[in-house]
């Protein structure tokens, strides 16, 4: 039976003072109900390698009856096809397409554009839209996110640049359910093919360019590699990629879930090799 929840991290771009780290970084839990701020230690730090710090409160699910008992569920929204093409076929700039195009050729680039439709918004100046979407082709939200031209790093002060198109919109009644960044692409690819998983957007992007022979996804978190996103590829051979300091939590992950009839091995690549906690393949080989 699905559950709606009756507690859930804040989807906006707020931060708060961390009460483990006190790094303006924290995102509390909200109501669903009331809309409200649950309180000021129940919440999740997003320096997820730095602090860790994750408090959840007492998430009792909310069931509306009918009759016998039936559960009513809150379906996904899903964005109009068209935005797709009205956020990519745009005369603006693009931060982070600014900096793809110093580091590799223009024909990779605009592969790259196509086949994960990278969009662009003003939401913030020259900034990037992740389009989620799945094997149905049904988008289910637009992640924006802003990056440095000169570095390709995100932009996190004076606080982290990171929203959803539904919010631009002011689709105040949009439900997000998300999926794995690029799963619309794992139609092209047949069964035999490798599928790669890595953390970041922008890291599957650019593995895409380097290592076009395989299928790069993009969980979009830290704690988003588990069942309910991997579902889909349940009979794909996949390989994920941890960012360093990840590999213990996604391997008990991996594990549990190959004995459910996954393939998935986990490479603990990163874990020895000398880049910063938190560092991914694009910190390894640009």
């Amino acid at each position: 039976m699905n559950t709606i929840y009756k507690y859930s991290l804040d989807t906006t771009s707020k931060k708060f003072v961390c009460p483990n780290c006190n790094k303006k970084t924290f995102v509390k839990f909200i109501d669903n109900e009331t809309n409200q701020y649950l309180n000021d230690i129940d919440g999740r730090c997003d320096r997820e390698s730095k602090c860790g710090y994750f408090k959840k409160p007492d998430n009792k699910c909310i069931t509306k009856s009918i009759t016998n008992c039936i559960t009513e569920v809150i379906q996904p929204t899903y964005h109009n096809k068209d935005l797709v093409l009205q956020y990519r076929d745009t005369l603006q700039k693009s931060n982070f397409i600014v900096y793809l195009l110093s580091v590799f050729d223009v024909k990779s680039v605009l592969q790259a554009i196509k086949t994960y439709n990278i969009g662009i918004t003003n939401y913030w100046h020259e900034a990037t839209i992740f389009w989620q979407i799945d094997t149905k082709n049904r988008i289910r939200g637009g992640k924006i996110m802003q990056y440095n031209c000169n570095t390709g790093k995100r932009v996190k002060q004076p606080f982290n640049h990171v929203s959803w198109v539904h919010k631009q919109l002011k689709l105040n009644n949009f439900v997000l359910q998300q999926c794995l960044f690029g799963l619309h692409n794992l139609t092209n690819i047949s069964k035999d093919d490798i599928v790669c998983i890595i953390e970041s957007e922008k890291t599957a992007i650019i593995m895409s360019i380097l290592f076009p022979n395989y299928l790069w996804l993009a969980t979009g978190s830290k704690t988003r590699f588990k069942q309910e996103m991997l579902q889909p590829l349940k009979e794909y051979n996949v390989i994920v990629y941890p960012d360093k300091t990840v590999w213990e939590s996604w391997n008990k992950t991996a594990i549990l879930l190959n004995k459910q009839g996954f393939h998935i091995q986990c490479s603990s690549l990163l874990e020895n090799l000398d880049i910063e906690d938190g560092g991914d393949l694009v910190d390894f080989l640009i």
